[in-house]
């Protein structure tokens, strides 16, 4: 350990955490630069090629839909459906496909919190890429359903805890101006390769023999050996470093992040040191249960519920059940709709992160969740006519297009963003962890019940089921109106500030202008 790091031990046992106000006011300071001025190559650099963790995800949740309606992978899997008498898999066999393998994610989520802590966010992410070539090699030489299942709940592992580490790391290496932008980004690396999966089933989706699906899988096991060494060369999070003491590499990585001169990087980098000493006087060996306290409870439901109740928003029948669903609503050729459906999903989230930071993360929830709804209720209206008249089938599907702009533009975009923000930074790791485990659970209630409801074997709702999902939009709409704040440009010392006086989510906005006005008055007081 260098001596910086010794001298730093030293300060947290003095307990030096009194200037507050000090901390704000340079906080303030640092975030008000032009962007120019913050960034440089290589922040951008790290910036994408920690955000394409998500690669993984979003890959292997799109590419599973068409492979499971591949008349070749159906006839080696499980062979005629005896309720349809076609090569469709049962309610059941979709449920053992799309929803047990979610299970694999939500350990990993869970397990990320301590493996971050002890090992730091890069190497972490780097070990997630090799579990995940594990679990796709499984998949490709799977003699079975049961160990293709459990192949796909082995990558589950893998991507389950990188979605876990990568917003930190992605919201600790740049300013909070750029915050919103950096974290909701990487939902662009997510649905780019599921467009790319959808389009590679397409293409072999006319080969009558293994290759039509091995192909595609194999193309899934490239995906993590090209990002390690990539991932390899990044520089570890500073903020990780500054709490692990090791503050000559947290300043010489932070140089390397940043654009401007040397005395703003130790200006910043004292602000990291003067936030973690305060957090470890706060809150020494914080516990996962603390979540769960009466301090943290608000806040630990606001950081997991965006990205939980997603789940829930009807968007499972255009993603992971796409080519499925639009199989069987008869709406002309299932894989090609799918490639349509996923680049609406990739038009949406280009536009969300700077909606998300230019609009606001409330207005953006709530005005979009509405769309939704409205959506959800009118596609839901128009399946009991959709058997008898394929137009209206027709305008199911596009109202599902439609459904997805409006989703990842919005609601997903802000489901990463969120927990990354208001989550208290003594629990990050632990809510992160939280967050993502939390909504694999919702996950696998919604894929296993989706099948349930809407198969021609089972509930036999069909494209109904979007009722269904209109109800469950209007509770959290609800939820969000009262427990959503808005936390654009705010710093984690001023999200902090606004959750110790205990401001209702609706006023964080006159709020926010007051603390701006006070920080004003400080300035000019000093001047």
């Amino acid at each position: 350990m260098d001596i910086a790091s010794v001298d730093f031990e030293e300060k947290l046992q003095e307990n030096a955490v009194e200037d507050v106000d000090n901390r704000l006011d340079v906080s303030v300071a640092l975030d008000s630069r032009p962007l120019g001025r913050v960034t440089n190559p290589f922040l951008v650099f790290s910036l994408m090629v920690f955000g394409a963790s998500t690669l993984l995800f979003g890959f292997d949740n799109n590419v599973v839909s068409p492979i499971a309606a591949l008349e070749p992978f159906v006839r080696k899997y499980q062979g005629i459906n005896a309720a349809t008498g076609t090569y469709v898999f049962t309610a059941r066999n979709q449920d053992l496909i799309f929803s047990v393998p979610l299970v694999g994610t939500i350990i990993g989520a869970w397990a990320a919190s301590p493996i971050q802590l002890k090992f730091g966010r890069k190497w972490s992410v780097t070990g997630c890429y090799i579990v995940s070539i594990g679990g796709v090699f499984l998949q490709l030489f799977a003699k079975n359903l049961g160990m293709f299942v459990a192949g796909r709940a082995w990558n589950g592992v893998g991507y389950g805890c990188a979605m876990a580490i990568s917003p930190l790391y992605l919201s600790e290496v740049v300013p909070a101006s750029m915050r919103g932008r950096a974290v909701a980004s990487q939902n662009i690396f997510t649905i780019f390769s599921g467009v790319i999966a959808t389009i590679v089933v397409n293409a072999t989706s006319t080969i009558n023999g293994k290759a039509a699906y091995m192909i595609p899988l194999a193309i899934q096991c490239t995906l993590p050996i090209i990002l390690i060494p990539f991932t390899v060369v990044l520089p570890e999070s500073p903020v990780w470093l500054v709490s692990q003491g090791r503050l000559e590499q947290a300043r010489h990585n932070l140089r390397k992040l940043r654009g401007f001169s040397d005395e703003e990087v130790d200006e910043e980098l004292e602000l990291i040191k003067q936030s973690e000493m305060a957090e470890r006087e706060i809150g020494k060996d914080a516990k996962f249960w603390e979540l769960f306290n009466r301090q943290n409870l608000k806040r630990t439901l606001a950081a997991s519920s965006l990205f939980s109740m997603n789940q829930v928003s009807g968007i499972i029948l255009s993603t992971t059940y796409a080519t499925i669903f639009l199989q069987e609503i008869g709406v002309g050729n299932p894989f090609r709709l799918t490639i349509a459906a996923t680049c609406c999903q990739l038009a949406g989230a280009i536009i969300g992160p700077f909606v998300v930071d230019s609009a606001g993360r409330r207005p953006v929830a709530l005005i979009g969740m509405t769309i939704l709804m409205v959506i959800d209720f009118i596609a839901g209206g128009l399946a009991f006519a959709s058997k008898s008249n394929k137009s209206i089938a027709l305008g199911i599907a596009v109202l599902s297009f439609l459904f997805n702009v409006v989703w990842t533009g919005s609601f997903y975009a802000l489901a990463m963003v969120v927990p990354s923000e208001v989550a208290t930074v003594r629990l990050r790791n632990h809510t992160m962890s939280y967050t993502v485990g939390w909504c694999q659970i919702t996950a696998v209630i919604t894929t296993f019940a989706v099948p349930q409801i809407t198969s021609a074997g089972a509930g036999n709702l069909g494209p109904k089921a979007y009722l269904v999902f209109g109800g469950c939009m209007a509770c959290i709409i609800t939820f969000t109106f009262f427990m959503i704040p808005e936390s654009k440009g705010l710093t984690f010392l001023q999200i902090d500030e606004m959750y110790e006086k205990g401001i209702p989510a609706w006023r964080w906005n006159s709020e926010r202008a007051n603390l701006k006005k006070v920080e004003e008055e400080k300035c000019i007081s000093k001047e």
